[in-house]
């Protein structure tokens, strides 16, 4: 059995996507101050319009108590949570830019519920029955061996379905606590304490890799999840007495600094930890816990902030959104062909954008062309010879962005009636990916001023032997060149900070078990709830925002006739419908009645010949502009424990 000390000499990873380097997060912040943002110069990335009308919502979050006494941690938590926030662009920041208004503002009214003891019976009754007993986790077993735990894991360990506990406490909040669906919901659990506790961790195991067929949440320890929300509804439950657990390290109780960073690690212990001689004060109980609701649930979940400009891929009327995929052969002994489905990306997508049209042609090079071989190679740091376009960024790490950027009509035709997030996808080996062994993939950006470029995937056989295809990589990375952030690393609008899981903000780990294939865990394939409202709600805004801009171009143009008032007044009824949509938390509908207005609204603003103007160019910097702009992957940690 592996021990705790081998646990912290070795941590395994492996990368995917776009990793994001932030300074500590200030945790002494009061709750709705806000710190002034520097002054920046601004930029015009993607369409744009001249004026950003703001689209306010009150947002209800509800915070409830299931096991914790409402007078010792009330107060503690409310005083951690921001009263607004407005979501920001992310990436143009890194280049001292700010992207493009969204359009977006929250206001938040919470409320605080301790449940009765009848509801407490029930639920915990239930975790009791729905539980499949085993012995330990690794990383259980491993809190046992730290010098400094409180008490000893023991056995039998009950594995919990985690979507059926949430689907629960949905059901019950509905019905027992008069909860509805508009407004997000936190579940505080704490089982410990009571007479009828069983350790325990929540797992998920309906969603095998689509590729390789390896169920990460039944098979890994490191799986054992202590929270979870997003598969049914807008609630995400965080359970410290479930555990200790891999994914936050708060099995380990011994050591302040858990990555290797030389830097100490902020995370919550299991709740018998918060105790005289424990890791935490029980004092810190109830501020912990206004931690998580608010850089975890409401700042990375609810209401996130977009990592680079969703409207940016807008496709035009009557066009898609492709995402055409380029599959390069250079492992002679597999074909990349039989890890990859491209209608199960695609179908990911759909769901998450509905109101667009998607497409994901694949083409495959076999075997590997010689540009691109070359480019692998020297991104791997195994050629040193021509063809070293990243010299003008500073970073070997532009290499994939500036050849196939400077190629790429060798790949994609041009086809300007559709919006195209190119991929590009390398079957590969573990030897020719050199440095870069282990990658699974990245969205890139332009290099320039933080706007999305294009997506890269890598897959070998020693890669699928942990578990991972091209498929889920795919979908993720797109994900991102859509718009989407990671669920452990965000920004919070209150204090302008962006932040990830560093230090300080460790704990942020914790947001990766809810219900997205944005996170690492591996244990969803596609979008969950907070996916889809929040970039619907990106949407709707963007296009209310471009069809009012249109619509006043039209009734300026002299030319504007019956038709044009035809178009204005169908382009108002759309608006309508979408504010209405919006204001009632149907999002999807929302942004599906606003893109309808902004399509009208286009179409007869071409026929006019009025309103290019609202689509500037983005503004273009010199390269490596700002070296502080990071361009890497992401650890997944823990592939195959």
């Amino acid at each position: 059995m592996t021990t705790a000390p081998l646990f912290k000499r070795c941590q395994r990873f492996l990368v995917l996507g776009v990793a994001l380097t932030v300074p500590a997060l200030a945790m002494t912040v009061p709750a709705g101050s806000a710190v002034a943002a520097p002054a920046v110069a601004a930029t015009r990335v993607g369409p744009s319009v001249p004026t950003i009308r703001t689209y306010q919502q009150q947002v209800p979050v509800n915070v409830v108590l299931v096991g914790y006494d409402k007078r010792e941690v009330g107060t503690d938590i409310l005083g951690q949570l921001p009263r607004q926030s407005s979501p920001v662009v992310r990436y143009p920041l890194y280049y001292g830019l700010q992207g493009r208004d969204l359009g977006l503002k929250f206001s938040y009214h919470y409320r605080v519920i301790d449940t009765p003891k009848t509801f407490e019976n029930h639920f915990f009754g239930y975790l009791k029955k729905i539980g499949t007993p085993s012995a330990p986790t690794t990383y259980q077993q491993a809190y046992n061996d730290e010098n400094n735990n409180v008490l000893k894991v023991t056995g039998p360990v009950l594995n919990i379905d985690a979507p059926s506990t949430e689907q629960w406490l949905e059901s019950h909040g509905r019905s027992q606590l008069g909860l509805n669906n508009h407004a997000y919901t936190v579940y505080l659990v704490n089982w410990y304490g009571r007479s009828d506790f069983a350790f325990h961790v929540y797992r998920k195991t309906d969603q095998p890799d689509p590729d390789t067929g390896v169920n990460f949440g039944a098979d890994y320890n490191s799986r054992g999840m202590i929270a979870w929300g997003g598969s049914h509804g807008r609630s995400w439950f965080y359970d410290l007495s479930a555990g200790p657990e891999a994914w936050t390290s708060n099995w380990n109780v011994d050591d302040a600094d858990v990555d290797g960073d030389g830097v100490a690690d902020y995370r919550m212990p299991a709740i018998w930890e918060y105790t005289r001689g424990g890791y935490r004060s029980r004092s810190l109980l109830g501020s912990d816990l206004g931690t998580i609701v608010r850089y975890v649930a409401i700042n990375l979940l609810f209401t996130s902030s977009p990592l680079y400009d969703p409207l940016v891929t807008a496709p035009p009327p009557g066009g898609k959104l492709s995402v055409p995929i380029t599959m390069f052969e250079d492992d002679p002994s597999a074909s990349g062909l039989d890890w990859v489905r491209p209608y199960s990306s695609k179908s990911e997508w759909q769901s998450l954008e509905p109101y667009h049209r998607f497409q994901a042609p694949l083409k495959d090079v076999n075997p590997i062309d010689p540009g691109a071989r070359r480019t692998l190679r020297i991104f791997a740091g195994l050629d040193a010879g021509k063809g070293q376009c990243w010299k003008q960024y500073g970073d070997t790490f532009a290499q994939p962005y500036c050849y196939f950027n400077a190629h790429h009509g060798e790949y994609y035709p041009d086809r300007r009636k559709n919006y195209e997030a190119g991929v590009f996808a390398f079957n590969t080996t573990p030897e020719n990916m050199g440095s870069q062994a282990g990658l699974l993939g990245f969205a890139d950006d332009n290099w320039t001023d933080g706007t999305q470029s294009y997506v890269f995937a890598f897959d070998d056989p020693e890669t699928r032997g942990f578990g991972y295809g091209f498929t889920t990589t795919i979908t993720h990375e797109v994900g991102h060149h859509l718009g989407l952030s990671h669920p452990h690393d965000g920004y919070d609008p209150a204090t302008g900070l962006d932040y990830g899981t560093v230090g300080d903000s460790y704990f942020t780990w914790v947001g990766d078990e809810s219900d997205t294939v944005m996170q690492y865990i591996a244990v969803s394939n596609g979008f969950g709830q907070f996916d889809k409202d929040n970039m619907s709600r990106y949407w709707f805004a963007g296009y209310a925002n471009w069809t009012a801009d249109l619509i006043a171009a039209i009734k300026g143009s002299p030319d504007a006739g019956w038709a044009g008032r035809e178009a204005v007044e169908s382009a108002h009824r759309y608006l309508r419908q979408a504010t209405s949509a919006f204001h009632d938390w149907r999002y999807l509908a929302a942004a599906g009645a606003a893109r309808k207005a902004y399509v009208i609204a286009q179409r007869e603003a071409d026929a006019l010949h009025v309103g290019q103007n609202l689509r500037p160019a983005p503004l273009r910097l010199p390269p490596n502009a700002n070296a502080n702009a990071p361009h890497e992957g992401d650890p997944v940690r823990f592939p195959q424990d």
